[in-house]
Formats: structure tokens, sequence, C-alpha cells
């Protein structure tokens, strides 16, 4: 049980600084390469907070 709850929690932070450095990448491009990848500033939010696949 312990165990289940620490990979848990190893996986919850893992998730966060994947979409911090996602979010901190986005933030540092241009409109044009925004574009180029087909997505806005409105939608990065959206994007960064979709759920996760499941393995």
């Amino acid at each position: 049980m312990v165990v289940r709850a620490w990979r848990t929690l190893v996986e919850i932070m893992r998730v966060r600084r994947e979409r911090s450095r996602a979010r901190c990448q986005l933030a540092a491009m241009t409109e044009r390469e925004l574009q180029d990848c087909g997505i806005s500033r409105s939608e990065i939010a959206y994007e960064l907070h979709k759920p996760r696949r499941r393995k």
C-alpha cells in the first residue's frame, strides 16, 4: 500500500515537471512557431491539461 502511494506520488511529480517544461517551451515560442505546431496561445493551457493516456 505504501509502495503504491509512493509510486503515485512520483508519477504525479513527474507529470507536473513535464508540464512545467512544456509550458516554458511553449511560452518561449513565437506566434509563427506556435502556428507551425497548430496551436495558439489560448490553447496552450488546454493542451497541457488534457488527460494522459494510460499505458
